[in-house]
């Protein structure tokens, strides 16, 4: 059998058809890794999936915002569940927060003996906040808002200046 094959012009050329196929599908492979990949699906195994930044902007800003807001008591079950899911979600926000995130620093910062005890501290006045929430004791959700004050305004003097001054 005779691997060449005759062009158009008359001449022949070694490649046949199901050799050129066969080239063109290997240099496809080999070109694959160079063409950009859609980046692979987080795994939830217990490192940081955002950025420290992406977790305060998101997250946790909202909530606090929702607890801080409350100057007057929830008139209705829907404010007072309003309210529940704000605690939870910072209490949840917060352990995450401890382990630090994707930016740049966030790792070191989260390593820091200051940075842990800001957490703690918010870490605290959530489980507080979620307590009075769900005792429905206005009172006491004002005061863990104010023990919430005093590390979120360190953490960001610290860790991230000009944030508290911004806001």
């Amino acid at each position: 059998m005779n691997d060449e094959t005759t062009t158009m012009h008359g001449t022949r050329h070694p490649l046949s058809l199901p050799r050129l196929a066969a080239l063109a599908a290997a240099v496809s492979l080999a070109a694959a890794p160079l063409v950009a990949q859609p980046p692979e699906a987080p795994i939830a195994d217990g490192r940081p999936l955002v950025s420290v930044k992406e977790l305060m902007e998101k997250t946790i800003t909202p909530v606090t915002n929702t607890l801080w807001n409350a100057f007057e008591p929830p008139q209705s079950e829907d404010e007072w569940l309003r309210l529940e899911e704000a605690a939870v979600t910072l209490l949840v926000s917060a352990n995450v927060l401890a382990l630090g995130g994707t930016g740049p620093m966030d790792d070191e910062w989260a390593k820091h003996p200051a940075w842990r005890a800001y957490n703690q501290a918010m870490t605290t006045a959530g489980h507080d906040a979620l307590v009075a929430v769900r005792g429905r004791d206005h009172d006491a959700l004002l005061a863990a808002g104010d023990a919430l004050l005093a590390p979120c305004e360190g953490c960001h003097r610290q860790f991230n200046p000009g944030v508290v001054g911004e806001q």
